[in-house]
């Protein structure tokens, strides 16, 4: 996630790896919870420390291993304890740039539901990293005034402690915000550290196992104890609106959703991979002794690694690439609740369709930076390959996309906030072109000017960079065919 700052208005891989390599990426990845408390641990190495104890140990890191822990370690993660976005933040994002854009992602989603779910029902909007809470917020307001508050629940997937206090005080009335009985604190010393398994499928056909074949994970300190809810955190808007925080997909009840994800699989982690003339090896960090104690260094494995005997095959016409494994499987989550309950999911982030190689940096101050100098002080990211999101819900989910910001949004009308009398082709009622007037219209003179900044940040500066991909159960192939999806080219 990183964009050069900008002030907020109105609001203060090509291969394709099927479901077994999915399983398999599962078993692989180290999926273990980090402690999710307000405020830093004592008493512990720093994230830096830690990182080098890991690598003496253990040997050089997949650089997915090195982000997981740089951007959400309990002890120093960069998303876990500070704001990080805005202009004394190191980037900001399009809905802290402009209202229009949380307008417009609203009036589709509205759009979207009117071909096949009536405002009667009960309908759950999903947001997967909802950073400050601004996009969610413009959203539910389009959808409030244009299909009704009855029936409506927010749930936020959310796993810094830092950024679920700011979208509860964003949201929520004041003292309504309770934490859940899902976790319980528990004294470290009373804590028993025990790993956890996970299995590497082998492809052996004696059934050998190999010095690969299990990985454990080991429990992090301070672990907090599950009871039988699922939420950590609930509390009610002003209009008696639950929301309702969770630490991930699964655990959001399974019931027909609007799914969101605005800059969140950016920020998942990736393996990088390089051809050699032994094959595919990945490419790995390790510490930087010459440089210092803060620094690291990108290394290439001696062997293939789990991971490359995984995701990489000998055809493979690429010189490298990057893969998201962990952005494959919550794809292939949302894509089966699509499936079984219903609904509809947009996901917004820089990407490309898998012919970007090297993509991984660091932003701080609104600056790149290098991304192993002092770990958990900067933005991780990399772009996000839509070819691999496709692929991996193709048996399940429709795709649209991606496209690209500017063309999105232009094609659902933004340009009428700023007088322009015509939709771009984009069929909606009448009702949503007289509420995007009326916003206008209700927009004070000194606010304008900041509208049309704000439009030119969102449109022209990001408007290229930025994607927009959607995707719809399968069962509505046909009626998306006679009722085109707004905002992208028809089936």
């Amino acid at each position: 996630m990183a964009v050069m700052i900008s002030s907020r208005v109105g609001h203060s891989c090509k291969q394709k790896l099927g479901l077994t390599g999915f399983e398999r990426a599962a078993r692989f990845l180290s999926t273990s919870r980090p402690t999710f408390t307000s405020q830093p641990q004592k008493n512990q190495m720093t994230l830096t420390e830690q990182l080098r104890a890991r690598i003496e140990v253990r040997g050089p890191l997949s650089i997915a291993d090195y982000m997981r822990a740089v951007l959400s370690s309990p002890s120093g993660g960069y998303y876990m304890h500070k704001d990080v976005l805005g202009r004394q933040g190191d980037f900001t994002t399009s809905p802290e740039i402009s209202q229009l854009f949380g307008d417009m992602v609203g009036v589709w989603f509205v759009n979207e539901l009117k071909k096949f779910y009536p405002p009667s029902q009960p309908l759950q909007i999903v947001e997967l990293g909802p950073g400050r809470g601004t996009l969610v917020a413009d959203v539910l307001n389009v959808l409030k005034q244009l299909r009704g508050k009855e029936g409506l629940s927010v749930h936020l997937v959310e796993i810094s402690p830092e950024f679920s206090r700011i979208q509860a005080d964003k949201l929520c009335q004041k003292g309504s915000v309770q934490k859940s009985s899902f976790f319980t604190e528990r004294e470290m010393t009373v804590n028993k550290a025990k790993g956890r398994q996970y299995e590497v499928e082998n492809a052996n056909p004696q059934g050998k196992t190999s010095s690969f074949s299990t990985i454990t994970v080991q429990r992090p300190l301070n672990l907090q104890k599950k009871t039988e809810s699922k939420h950590y955190q609930r509390g009610v808007m002003d209009d008696g609106t639950p929301v309702y925080w969770y630490y991930s997909i699964g655990e959001v009840p399974n019931n027909f959703s609007c799914y969101l994800a605005h800059e969140f699989f950016d920020a998942l982690p990736i393996h990088k991979f390089k051809k050699t003339a032994e094959g595919w090896r990945e490419i790995l960090v390790t510490t930087d002794p010459d440089r210092g104690p803060d620094y690291f260094k990108f290394v290439i494995s001696r062997f293939g690694t789990p991971a490359s005997k995984i995701f990489m095959k000998p055809w493979d016409e690429r010189e490298e690439a990057e893969i998201c494994p962990e952005s494959g499987l919550i794809a292939q989550q949302i894509a089966a609740r699509l499936e079984a309950q219903g609904g509809v999911a947009l996901i917004i982030d820089y990407g490309s369709k898998g012919e970007s190689g090297d993509t991984f940096r660091a932003f701080k101050n609104h600056q790149q930076v290098d991304p192993l100098v002092s770990p958990g002080t900067a933005d991780l990211t990399a772009d996000v390959d839509f070819t691999y999101l496709s692929n991996a819900v193709a048996d399940k989910a429709l795709t649209f996309g991606p496209v690209s910001q500017s063309y999105f949004l232009k094609e659902m009308g933004i340009d009428l906030r700023l007088k322009v009398q015509r939709f771009n082709g984009c069929c909606l009622k009448a009702v949503l072109i007289d509420f995007l007037i009326k916003l206008l219209e209700e927009c004070p003179i000194e606010e304008k000017s900041q509208l049309e900044s704000g439009y030119k940040m969102i449109m022209d500066s990001m408007g290229e960079r930025f994607k927009f991909f959607a995707l719809f159960p399968n069962v509505l192939k046909d009626h998306l065919k006679k009722f085109p999806v707004a905002g992208f080219p028809k089936l």
